[in-house]
């Protein structure tokens, strides 16, 4: 009977998953696409994509994190039958990140004549510039898709992300084919014809999960265009409240990655490459546990609002189970594959031999990110953000951070370690932020017994 209940449980947050993993993997996908057009195009198109990429990356994850706060809240009001305090989070959350967009994009405006102190060539400043130009436009209705589709995850209505994020990745490799190479009648504009992609692309889906949420029979009861609601401060803070430490989270994440790039740009077009290609490679790999995690998170505050813990219980070892088993297999595949896969990305043997080294120990740091990505997303099930935050904060700033930078950019261990030093802090980074994140969640099981014993 217990391996029945656990196989059940493993069946339910893999229905809710799958969509949420297609659509994660296809957002992803078209980051990978864009590495995999730009690097045929050139080197120093690679290179530029990469620079303008991750400045535009930390700011569009800035906005995601926020209103990532809003998923596990409307899948708690639903569960409760809430459907006002739904109209509610909906309505002032899309005021909130269309004000975010618009800022976010002018900050990007902003940080565009920095550029050219990076170091880099003549021609990847230029490339970089272009990019970050053209992408800035993509934020003011990126965080309108996310705040949408955290209305249709919160009810579990993943048909539509998932159909569109396969369609958006389509329609990625369609443009980047026609902008990067330029076809029929296009110039060949190489890495800032990505950024032309994703802002168009983004515009799209935007406007199409519009149409869908106003016409969808069940979400229609919620009347969430019909009128202007004004802007409830109260309501603000509440989001911020959960979702500012969630921000904040990923952009200890995201930012040490990105700005891990920028400081190895100096270090010249092969190493920025290499490290441009691993990261979509990882990236690509822990969209299953993102996934998993969000399944895991929303199963976790739908039985808060229903006054179910044992079942949360039962969700949370499902779903460890599932990550754990997955980083382990997939980690040994890209250990075997380690010397084919960059191969995909470039045509550059020196950026493919500098990749290929750095995945050699991918089956243990897999396995570790893959658990940290989880545990992360399944503690907002519980609405816990803000010491998650200072985990993930102190692992990656305070640690992994200064580690990566003294072995990859001085000599203070003897020796510079380049490329490889920096991802020695990334995985020190990651290793110690995935302990701690796991510990948190296993602390969160004494009291959810409590609380079932209460019921």
């Amino acid at each position: 009977m217990r391996n029945q209940a656990w196989f059940e449980h493993f069946v339910e947050i893999l229905r809710l998953a799958i969509p949420l993993i297609i659509a994660n993997v296809a957002m992803i996908g078209m980051e990978v696409i864009d590495t995999i057009m730009a690097g045929q195009a050139s080197a120093e198109d690679l290179a530029g994509l990469a620079i303008g990429g991750n400045i535009w990356l930390v700011l569009e994850m800035a906005i995601y994190g926020v209103i990532l706060a809003t998923t596990p809240r409307i899948a708690r009001f639903h569960g409760a039958k809430n459907k006002a305090e739904i109209t509610t989070e909906v309505q002032q959350s899309l005021i909130l990140v269309g004000l975010l967009g618009v800022i976010a994009m002018l900050v990007l405006f902003a940080a565009i004549p920095f550029i050219p102190y990076l170091g880099t060539s003549d021609n990847v400043t230029h490339i970089a510039q272009g990019y970050t130009e053209i992408i800035a436009y993509s934020l003011p209705i990126s965080g309108i898709c996310w705040a949408l589709f955290a209305l249709l995850e919160g009810h579990g209505l993943m048909r539509f992300v998932m159909l569109s994020s396969l369609a958006a990745v389509t329609l990625n490799l369609i443009f980047d084919y026609i902008f990067v190479f330029g076809k029929f009648g296009f110039p060949a504009l190489g890495g800032i014809g990505c950024a032309w992609t994703t802002t168009i692309i983004y515009w799209l889906w935007g406007i199409s999960v519009i149409i869908y949420v106003s016409r969808h029979k069940l979400l229609k009861q919620y009347q969430i265009f019909s009128h202007w609601p004004g802007i409830i401060l109260a309501r603000w803070r509440a989001i911020f409240a959960l979702g500012l430490p969630i921000s904040l989270a990923i952009i200890a994440e995201e930012g040490f990655f990105s700005f891990s790039a920028l400081l190895i740009a100096p270090l010249g077009t092969e190493p920025l490459g290499a490290h441009q290609i691993t990261i979509q490679i990882v990236a690509l790999v822990l969209m299953f546990g993102l996934g998993i995690g969000q399944a895991t998170a929303i199963f976790v505050a739908k039985g808060i609002g229903e006054s179910k813990p044992t079942e949360m219980v039962n969700y949370i070892s499902a779903g460890f189970k599932m990550v754990a088993s997955f980083g382990i297999v997939v980690g040994g595949f890209v250990f075997i594959f380690r010397e084919q896969l960059p191969s995909l990305f470039t045509q550059d043997l020196r950026i493919a031999a500098i990749s290929t080294a750095i995945m050699f120990f991918a089956p243990l740091y897999l396995v570790i990110d893959i658990l940290q990505v989880w545990a992360a997303q399944t503690l907002r099930g519980f609405e816990d953000t803000k010491i998650p935050m200072m985990i993930q904060i102190t692992s990656y700033w305070l640690i992994g951070f200064p580690l990566g930078y003294s072995l990859g950019n001085t000599q203070f261990w003897g020796a510079n370690y380049g490329v490889y030093g920096f991802w020695v802090g990334i995985f020190s980074g990651i290793l110690l932020g995935s302990c701690f994140l796991c510990i948190r969640l296993y602390k969160k099981f004494p009291s959810i017994k409590q609380q079932s014993q209460l019921v």
